[in-house]
């Protein structure tokens, strides 16, 4: 089978579906029981311990947050193709400064993201898949950094049809098929990148520098609907920023 096709095929398949649903249903089962323990244990170490205690309780959250990151790619790139009255209304200079602080938090230092100029277009998109686009790229390049650090720069803009959105790495990178990690997502970088794109309604163009995101613009040049505010850390602790950033904080 052609390495280019084979995480597509696998991920479209009905064993996956089956496969993704029992394991995503685990993973989250056993998630919630460890956050919850975790929230006793950290108020009886705010009163009793020190912090040792409150480093070991991080590091276990943490740990949560890699198996959600797996559950999370693996539900999102399972998904069928959304049809366009699924997508909903992003407005992507909003959408993009918010990504960009967020990143910043979740990733405690490791990264810094600023923005250029942001148009303020309407597209219909899939935000949850968007964001996890722009975060592999994000943590890919984190992790290929020489220095653990890397620089990001984000702009987007009109065309006739399209919005684009480019963000771009700099800094010193190591090669990017050998930085140690264990996951499959990690080997398959530009597979995963187009199959997030399909699933937010766009397509991705993915070299080592830069990831180019195009989505159909919403409206065209009819005027646009006020979009509803969605808040960017929608499932609490485990949402999409900490779950791909948060353990790289960690690493020296």
């Amino acid at each position: 089978m052609d390495n280019n096709h084979q995480l597509k095929s696998f991920f479209e398949s009905p064993f996956a579906e089956d496969y993704i649903n029992c394991t995503d249903y685990l993973v989250r089962k056993s998630v919630t029981g460890i956050s919850a323990s975790c929230e006793l244990l950290r108020k009886f170490a705010e009163k009793n311990g020190g912090k040792a205690e409150q480093e070991l309780i991080g590091g276990i959250m943490t740990a949560c947050c890699e198996l959600m990151r797996n559950a999370e790619l693996s539900r999102a790139l399972s998904a069928p193709l959304p049809e366009e009255q699924e997508l909903t209304a992003v407005r992507t200079d909003l959408f993009l400064s918010g990504f960009a602080k967020s990143c910043e938090t979740a990733a405690q230092g490791k990264c810094t993201v600023k923005t250029g100029k942001l148009s303020a277009s309407y597209v219909r998109t899939d935000r949850n898949a968007l964001r996890l686009l722009l975060l592999s790229f994000v943590r890919r390049h984190i992790l290929g950094s020489e220095s653990g650090k890397a620089a990001f720069f984000i702009e987007c803009g009109e065309n006739a049809k399209n919005l684009e959105i480019k963000i771009t790495a700099s800094g010193t990178f190591v090669d990017f098929d050998d930085f140690g990690q264990p996951d499959v997502f990690s080997g398959y970088h530009s597979q995963v990148c187009i199959g997030l794109a399909e699933r937010a309604g766009a397509s991705a163009v993915v070299d080592n520098g830069s990831l180019t995101v195009a989505i159909p613009l919403a409206y065209g040049n009819s005027e646009p609907v006020a979009e509803a505010p969605a808040p960017e850390h929608e499932n609490g602790f485990f949402d999409a920023f900490n779950i791909m950033l948060r353990d790289l904080s960690e690493r020296k």
